[in-house]
């Protein structure tokens, strides 16, 4: 049967068979090598959460700085250079006018005064530390608003009472009238005051009247005065001594204006 096919015929098929399947093969074997990427792709799992982080820590311990340097010592200041004073010798010169008298050359300066410290309202003659108005008779270490004639640190036992001014006094009236208003004042509507010092005696009568303040027209001053020298009181006695009284009083001369 083999021998009844010719040869040429066998190797023409045999070509033809080699040129037929080749393509075939090729085409199996990339669906097979497809298939299996295909495979090992569809299998793929991606992770569900996301991987950890890692971190590399490395503990490890600083060396503490160098102590600061100590401060530079203080330069020594430079030797100052002083310039040697080299005296000058001057002339010799005869003076060409000869003084019957030589000055005599005082070393000690002239001794100043310090000003005085006076104060506004003093009185010329007064003593430092006085009070403004006083007299510059006064007696050093008296009291303040003590009588002339008074003793230094207390009153003597027959010493005058002194009533304020204005303040009734506290003694008896025997008589005791007060001054009329002058006529010709009264006619000319003049209107004044005054303040009189009156001094009672140990008797009971006015015996020194002064006006301390007085009016702007005198007779008003003469007319109060002469009244108050009438005054009689009943004596003052005081720790069982009978005592001079000094009062002091404001004297008004007022007309009476009809409405």
């Amino acid at each position: 049967m083999f021998e009844t096919v010719a040869p040429e015929t066998f190797e023409r098929r045999s070509k033809l068979t080699f040129y037929e399947s080749l393509p075939v093969s090729l085409a199996a074997h990339g669906l097979v090598i497809a298939a299996a990427v295909v495979i090992a792709v569809w299998n793929v799992r991606f992770p569900s959460q996301s991987p950890r982080v890692v971190r590399a820590y490395q503990l490890a311990s600083f060396e503490p700085p160098p102590p600061p340097p100590p401060p530079a010592p203080p330069k020594a200041a430079a030797p100052v250079q002083q310039t040697p004073v080299v005296p000058v010798k001057m002339p010799e010169v005869a003076p060409t006018i000869v003084p019957d008298v030589v000055p005599v050359v005082m070393n000690d300066p002239p001794k100043q005064e310090a000003p005085a410290t006076g104060v506004v309202g003093g009185i010329e003659g007064g003593v430092e530390g006085g009070v403004v108005g006083g007299s510059p008779t006064g007696v050093k270490g008296g009291e303040l608003g003590g009588q002339t004639g008074g003793v230094i640190g207390g009153l003597p036992k027959d010493a005058p009472v002194v009533i304020e001014r204005d303040k009734p006094l506290p003694m008896f009236p025997v008589s005791q009238v007060y001054p009329r208003y002058p006529e010709d004042a009264r006619l000319r509507n003049w209107e004044d005051s005054l303040i009189v010092r009156y001094v009672i005696g140990k008797d009971g009568r006015v015996k020194d009247v002064i006006v301390l303040v007085p009016p702007g027209r005198p007779v008003f001053a003469e007319t109060a005065v002469k009244a108050i020298r009438t005054w009689r009181f009943k004596p003052m006695v005081k720790d069982g001594e009978t005592r001079e009284v000094i009062h002091e009083l404001t004297v008004y001369f007022k007309l009476e204006h009809s409405g």
